[in-house]
């Protein structure tokens, strides 16, 4: 009986390191399963089993050589994954309930979505394919249920770790480009503070008198900010939950600049609402005392009193900066206070 290792030509010591260290052992895996499989096939009294034995042999032959390039790795891993499916019809009978079980586990190790599904379905077919006389052993005609389920699991397993495999670099692209866009939005949003800190460090005169365009400009930022943050989240909660469709959906830049625009337009439409004086108590900002704050301390170091002078923004100021935020980070702020504006206005004009 032939191994993997000797059916494949040239698979020397070079040529096997050329293999992913995974995929080797997974391989490896493979191989010492078919040994063990091989003697129980007796030639010509299963020609189902004996063609997938075969296909596996012929499939094994020129692995190294055809997936031994790093390039390769997918196809690689799609190739190992159908050598394992093949197994499925070549595994005894009396072995065919333990795989299963040891699939099911294995399923519910990799969070494959059908887990419970499946595991329904082989309780529920239990009691019609076990021989009660024999545990572990399967009336006749059980095994072609028990192995087409077998297949099934096997298969739902491999989309949703080829899946992970395939989206990991589409993940990595769309986390580096939001957090670029992100951090790009929060130099916009600090960009005045940085402004008034390098006159200040240059002993220059303050140009906050002359920042009219300061309120509306942090709400406008911070939603930009706040709906990138909120991308970011979500996607970083959702990514196993995505189809890859949306996965690279997710990365594209017209989908990121996308949700920032929403952001922003959300909090300028907050903007104007709690100007508006429709919303007013402690929780909202008074504009008339919007801005930025001097503040002096001193501090008494050794012999020498240091003055420090402290800019901070109002609490108005920091009010606006929270809701605008709120505005870009949640979806669904600004439509229910759209929502609610359009239902106090339709009871007032009917009351009219």
């Amino acid at each position: 009986m032939k191994s993997l290792k000797q059916l494949i030509p040239g698979a020397d010591k070079n040529e096997s390191r050329k293999l992913d260290p995974m995929l080797a052992y997974f391989l490896g895996a493979l191989d010492v399963r078919l040994r063990r499989l091989s003697p129980t096939i007796v030639s010509g009294s299963d020609p189902v089993r004996q063609g997938a034995l075969e296909e596996i042999k012929r499939a094994s032959a020129g692995f190294a050589t055809t997936y031994g390039d790093s390039a390769n790795e997918d196809a690689a891993w799609n190739e190992a994954n159908r050598l394992e499916r093949l197994f499925a019809l070549v595994e005894p009978s009396e072995n065919l309930w333990a795989e299963l079980k040891r699939c099911l586990a294995e399923a519910a190790d990799e969070n494959v979505g059908s887990t419970a599904r499946l595991v329904a379905s082989t309780n529920a077919m239990a009691p019609l394919v076990i021989d009660p006389k024999t545990p572990g052993s399967l009336l006749p005609g059980g095994d072609m249920v028990v192995r087409s389920l077998l297949l099934e699991t096997l298969e739902e397993t491999h989309w949703t770790v080829q899946r992970k495999f395939y989206s990991r670099p589409i993940r990595k692209s769309a986390t580096r480009r939001i957090v670029c866009f992100g951090m790009a939005a929060f130099l916009l949003f600090m960009l005045p503070y940085l402004t008034l800190y390098f006159y200040v460090w240059h002993g220059t005169k303050d140009p906050i008198a002359s920042w009219a365009w300061l309120p509306i400009y942090t709400a406008a930022t911070a939603g930009l900010f706040g709906a990138l943050f909120s991308r970011l989240l979500y996607l970083q909660s959702k990514w196993d939950a995505l189809t890859v469709g949306g996965l690279k959906d997710a990365r594209e830049f017209t989908s990121i600049i996308l949700r920032g625009c929403v952001g922003m337009i959300g909090a300028v439409i907050v903007f104007f609402f709690l100007k508006s004086g429709i919303m007013s108590g402690s929780l909202f900002p008074t504009f008339s005392d919007i801005g930025i704050e001097r503040f002096q301390s001193s501090e008494k170091t050794g012999s020498l009193l240091a003055v420090l002078n402290l800019y901070y923004p109002t609490k108005d100021l920091a009010l606006l900066v929270v809701w605008s935020f709120l505005a870009g980070f949640s979806e669904r702020l600004v439509p229910s206070i759209l929502r609610d504006t359009e239902t106090t206005l339709g009871k007032a004009s009917t009351k009219e």
